[in-house]
């Protein structure tokens, strides 16, 4: 007697990754745009920094002082780390752009792993892709890989472009290993708060904060004594304590990599056992009827509030930092003729912490301005999974969806300036200086940054208004505003380049006046951009 069987009553067995080869391919195309700017992008800024070096301090005098002048300052210390080698350009370099670059390299793999892990599966694509044969592990190991080969590039890229710079071989190798694993270990804590936390942003949040709690714990350890053992909690602080040039003791990459093995496991311990879409960190479910959504721009806040706060604190938590450190800046000046010379030729009565303020107040404008495009692309989300339509068959016109998340965009961006000058404050108060000083410079030195910040908000709205798909290119704009305008000065562009950039033209109160033209046509100009993108979007089809 013959027995018919029906395919679909035989059970499919797939390996736990299978798959993973085929989704390499898709992963890889993601990438093709940020992760080869990011590799450029940090070369840049290390090429730049090693040619400052050289014009700088082209003499041994001159580096000895560096390292008994800056480097032994609190501020630069908690910042950048001690300065304990002066041999070549090399390991000046490795001071100036070290810690602080790979605390923010392991923050772009971090990102990049929760674009490969959670987001996709936010989106629905990992359910999509498990519908056929493809193991329940395969989107981590994608992941991993990427973020492992991400990490091998840049490690080489940063190290190898050391060698004509006077660095040795177990320099580089040490160099290498500083990127490498801390981005490995970045990845491994990032693939473990994808499995845990319910959405993308949760677990950019959660890997973003781990990673740079690491390196201001570092700085503390850097800056007070007895506080050395905060190094061995981190993988930014065993990052330092690899110490090129110096110890080269590679056992603490070692520690990385095990953080790295130990994530990845348990990640796939938990991706094994945990429904699709679920996780521990799950945002509050809303209530089943409320007052409170009556219009479209009370949807928008309900949407962003929570991520509009999260970056208000942590701005203002990093400007708190930054004030603190800054009435030790001035101990540079005390006694040092090239620093008075500098701050009399440029026509003030500005001490060096309050310049330092204007500068780094330009930083955080810049990162002021990156919200807008925080906002933007959850528009852009909110559109791909079809609610921007259904509000839109509302009686809600184009406009008044468009206008309302500019104003969260402009609210935002106010709200961050705004924390930013507290945090300043308070932290130059907390830390001994003049508190009546430090609030009016930290409130000048923000104020003037919001037009410049305004037209990134423009610029932003244009690119989503143009297309949705064109909302990740407002990271590119906040790149080359940064690029452009705050750091134009590490890559000696001509003016006319640096003019692109809306900092450019943003007064360094109080290195000089505030001059009213520039501002003026800034908003002028951050006006005109909304308004052509409001056009574009009411004209384009949505979806």
């Amino acid at each position: 007697m013959s027995v018919a069987v029906s395919c679909t009553e035989l059970p499919i067995r797939t390996s736990r990754f299978a798959g993973t080869r085929v989704l390499l391919g898709p992963a890889s195309r993601a990438e093709r745009v940020i992760a080869p700017t990011t590799v450029l992008l940090f070369l840049m800024i290390n090429a730049a920094t090693a040619g400052s070096i050289v014009s700088m301090y082209p003499e041994a005098a001159d580096r000895v002082a560096l390292q008994q002048g800056p480097g032994a300052n609190a501020a630069f210390r908690f910042l950048l780390g001690p300065l304990q080698s002066v041999e070549s350009t090399a390991a000046i370099t490795v001071w100036r752009a070290g810690l602080f670059m790979i605390a923010a390299f392991a923050v772009c793999v971090a990102l990049a792993v929760t674009r490969h892990t959670r987001r996709d599966e936010e989106q629905g694509r990992v359910e999509m892709v498990r519908a056929g044969a493809t193991g329940r592990l395969a989107p981590i190991a994608t992941a991993t890989i990427v973020a492992v080969v991400y990490c091998v590039v840049v490690g080489l890229a940063m190290s190898l472009m050391l060698i004509p710079l006077g660095a040795g071989a177990i320099d580089v190798v040490c160099v290498f290993a500083q990127y490498a694993t801390t981005g490995m270990a970045a990845a491994g804590v990032a693939l473990v708060a994808a499995q845990v936390a319910t959405t993308a942003h949760l677990a950019n949040l959660t890997a973003t904060a781990m990673v740079l709690g690491g390196y201001v714990l570092r700085g503390a350890a850097d800056i007070v004594d007895g506080w050395g053992w905060l190094r061995w909690l981190s993988p930014v602080g065993w990052a330092e304590l690899i110490d090129p040039f110096g110890a080269d003791d590679l056992w603490w990459a070692g520690a990385s990599i095990l953080v790295f093995v130990l994530a990845v496991g348990l990640a796939g311990v938990v991706a094994e056992r945990r429904d699709l879409g679920a996780g521990l960190l799950a945002p509050r479910p809303g209530p089943a009827s409320t007052t409170r959504l009556a219009d479209v721009g009370a949807v928008a806040v309900r949407l962003l509030g929570s991520q509009a706060v999260a970056w208000t604190v942590a701005i203002a938590v990093y400007a708190l930092v930054v004030g603190a450190i800054a009435p030790s800046v001035d101990e540079l000046a005390e006694g040092n003729q090239l620093f008075a010379d500098v701050v009399g030729a440029a026509g003030v009565s500005a001490s060096l912490g309050a310049l330092f303020t204007s500068t780094m107040s330009a930083f955080l404008a810049v990162a002021a301005s990156a919200w807008s495009v925080a906002v933007i692309s959850r528009l852009r989300s909110e559109e791909s999974a079809g609610r921007v339509e259904v509000l839109l068959a509302t009686p809600t016109s184009r406009s008044r969806l468009y206008l309302a998340h500019v104003a969260v965009a402009v609210g935002g961006v106010v709200a961050i300036l705004v924390a930013t000058t507290l945090g300043l404050g308070v932290g130059t108060a907390a830390a001994g200086g003049d508190a009546g000083s430090a609030f009016a410079d930290a409130a000048r030195a923000t104020a003037v940054q919001l037009p410049a910040a305004t037209v990134i908000v423009g610029s932003a709205m244009l690119l989503y208004g143009l297309a949705p798909r064109s909302a990740p290119a407002g990271w590119l704009v906040v790149l080359g505003a940064l690029l452009l305008g705050p750091l134009a000065g590490m890559f000696q562009l001509p003016q006319w380049v640096r003019d692109i950039s809306p900092f450019t033209h943003t007064p360094t109160v109080p290195l000089e006046p505030v001059r009213g033209t520039p501002l003026i046509v800034m908003l002028v100009v951050a006006v005109g951009l909304i308004a052509v993108g409001r056009a574009a979007f009411d004209r384009r089809d949505v979806g």
